[in-house]
């Protein structure tokens, strides 16, 4: 029978442990440097998907302004915190369902640490001031009509997303559009 047998001054064909650790060690590195790039590319996810989110809540208020003869909601800014306590209005999400395909999900920036999304049925707050408003002028200040290019619907609660100093808020204005508000 010819079996392999190790002899002495014979040449080993298996890795010695110090080349197993090395190697290791190396694919430690590598993943370790790896690593950051993958988190701000999981960030940049989390921001577009915000972003999208809000642009489709653009499209349920445009649906819900077409039939309403071109008027904005009249919604709750903050659902828990009434601005009056004795005739509550409704919560923006219930009256946006049928525009988003009652899926609510919408609602929910990816970014929202507080758990807004939780507490308001909402990541997104609702600007009050533009409660019954024609969508294409659905606000004024200090006499100047605000047109919906420039009229900020609804933005995240908080400054959930990186960025600026002390990070930003996505803003859905009146025509559709959204961008991060420093």
């Amino acid at each position: 029978m010819n079996f392999l047998r190790w002899r002495p001054g014979s040449r080993s064909r298996a890795f010695t442990l110090i080349e197993l650790l090395v190697v290791i060690a190396i694919i430690a590195i590598l993943a370790a440097l790896m690593l950051p790039a993958l988190g701000r590319a999981k960030g940049r996810a989390y921001d577009t998907k915000c972003i999208s989110n809000l642009k489709q809540v653009g499209i349920a208020l445009t649906i819900y302004a077409d039939e309403h003869d071109g008027r904005l909601p009249s919604a709750e800014r903050r659902p828990t915190t009434p601005v009056d306590p004795t005739n509550a209005l409704p919560r923006i999400v219930d009256l946006l369902a049928d525009g988003v395909g009652n899926v609510r999900t919408v609602f929910q920036c990816p970014r929202d640490r507080f758990d807004w999304f939780a507490l308001e049925g909402s990541s997104y707050e609702w600007n009050y001031a533009a409660n019954d408003k024609p969508i294409e002028q659905p606000g004024e200040n200090g006499g100047v009509v605000i047109t919906a290019e420039r009229a900020r619907l609804m933005y995240d609660y908080e400054n959930f997303h990186s960025g600026g100093t002390n990070g930003i808020k996505n803003v859905l204005y009146g025509d559709g559009h959204v961008l991060p508000l420093r």
